[in-house]
């Protein structure tokens, strides 16, 4: 495959998701992500998700407003 040569990735919608502690590790937490297609699990560490965090509130603030039925 060439490097520029274009992939295509499936997305689908994120139903839920659930961060789940590990007593046993506590320097790490599993992110659950629940889509159409079932269940995904991963690791992440509090910098991850510091990151991600940020991530995620700067991707929203971009967004439009949410509409609410009135």
């Amino acid at each position: 495959m060439s490097d520029d040569a274009e992939i295509e990735i499936e997305a689908y919608p994120l139903r839920s998701y659930q961060l789940i502690p590990d007593p046993n590790r506590p320097d790490v937490v599993a992110l659950a992500l629940e889509t159409e297609r079932g269940h995904s699990l991963y690791l992440a560490s509090r910098a991850v998700l510091e990151d991600l965090g940020r991530d995620l509130l700067d991707r929203a603030s971009k967004m439009p407003e949410r509409k609410t039925a009135g």
